[in-house]
């Protein structure tokens, strides 16, 4: 009877020394993304771009500060899974500060989170979003118009033309035997904000209007890199650039 008592102690003994082992195998990383563009002229005729491109949507993902889409897996802490990382503890000051020194570039976003390693078929990506307001002056669009278009049918010279830049995308980490960050991205310029027709008198044909508006362009970075961690990575593309930084993370941290 002793013995018959023993054995379903033994398994159950088994099972959680199994599951606080595989627990303890998980391994938490912070990484630390700045994405910036490029503003050199010649870098952003160097290709044709598109003026509309679908992202595609990835069936799950992360936004970071807000509470995991369905239930976190097993062995997985809830206080280190996706958690944002306060400005404060950015290793990246540095390179940022060079690029918002340099008059060529500007940093779109500049963020930190903190993950567990996940292999490549339970990893899911962060979604990277952002706008930006823009306002060209009347000049600026003037130099786009037509020449033969009538000069009585251009706004007002005070009228701005106001558009909207929109960073989307995703960034997904595998943990493998490296580490592989996947990184799709669309930096979407020129949007318009609200009516167009406002800018031009109404006897103007569509080819007229516009003109007399900046072109959609649609950027798009789609790519793949092994990394190292502690290792800062660069991620090239003609108008799109990705600066990331991986860094093991121990519970001990003060950051936790």
């Amino acid at each position: 009877m002793m013995k018959n008592r023993l054995i379903p102690y033994l398994y159950c003994c088994l099972a959680l020394f199994g599951v606080h082992a595989q627990a303890e195998e998980v391994r938490y990383y912070d990484f630390e993304v700045i994405i910036f563009e490029s503003l050199d002229r010649e870098a952003r005729i160097s290709e044709v771009w598109k003026t509309d491109f679908t992202l595609e949507k990835p069936p799950q993902f992360v936004e970071l500060g807000q509470p995991y889409p369905g239930p976190i897996p097993k062995f997985y802490n809830p206080k280190w899974t996706f958690k944002p990382i306060h400005n404060k503890y950015f290793q990246l000051r540095e390179e940022a500060k060079l690029l918002e020194q340099n008059n060529n570039y500007r940093i779109l976003l500049h963020t930190a989170w903190r993950q567990p390693g996940m292999e490549s078929s339970e990893a899911i990506p962060v979604h990277i979003t952002r706008s930006f307001l823009q306002t060209d002056s009347q000049q600026a669009v003037k130099q786009r118009v037509k020449p033969d278009m009538p000069a009585v049918n251009l706004p007002a010279p005070t009228a701005n033309v106001q558009t909207r830049n929109i960073l989307d995308g995703y960034i997904k980490i595998i943990l493998s035997r490296y580490l592989h960050a996947e990184f799709n991205l669309t930096y979407t310029t020129n949007i318009p904000v609200g009516s167009t027709r406002i800018l031009t008198a109404a006897n103007l044909d569509d080819d007229q209007l516009e003109a007399t508006l900046p072109q959609q362009i649609v950027y798009h970075l789609m790519e793949s890199r092994k990394m190292r961690s502690k290792e800062v990575h660069y991620i090239d593309h003609p108008v799109l650039g990705v600066i990331i930084l991986a860094t093991p993370f121990e519970s001990g941290d003060k950051k936790s």
